[in-house]
């Protein structure tokens, strides 16, 4: 499914599917919420708005979960600063003690390592990333 057109802006196919996942909440919250006081007003209307409201919020994570698979990101990386660090060198500030954790300088930051037994000063290499503390080895 072609997502960009060639000079790799979005289609309208793109922005049509963008809207309609905009707007496909808002109609589904409003349609449940009104079929909620329709149903406590005893009135048999009330629950084909309130499972109408819900099919439609449902329908909006499956589009939401589609269109991420259907998409590839430029930058997978972005907003994963531990996956960026992957492959580099960095020195060790706290020592990593067998089988427990310390600390490497990344930048301007701290990072918590595991990995192993590295003593302070020493030079180690990324390997992996847990969340917020680095797998690291010793070169």
């Amino acid at each position: 499914m072609p997502s960009t057109e060639r000079d790799g802006r979005p289609s309208a196919f793109v922005w049509l599917i963008a809207l309609v996942s905009l707007v496909l909440p808002i109609v589904g919250i409003g349609a449940a919420i009104y079929g909620t006081l329709l149903v406590f007003k005893q009135e048999l209307w009330g629950w084909l708005w309130l499972a109408g409201g819900l099919a439609i919020l449902v329908g909006d994570l499956v589009l939401d979960q589609k269109w991420v698979r259907w998409t590839k990101s430029s930058e997978p990386d972005l907003n994963r600063r531990g996956d960026q660090l992957i492959g580099r060198v960095l020195p060790v500030v706290d020592a990593i003690e067998r089988g427990g954790r310390g600390s490497v300088r990344a930048a301007d930051g701290v990072w918590p390592a595991e990995g192993d037994e590295a003593a302070a000063g020493a030079r180690v290499r990324v390997t992996g990333c847990n969340g917020t503390v680095l797998t690291v080895e010793k070169i």
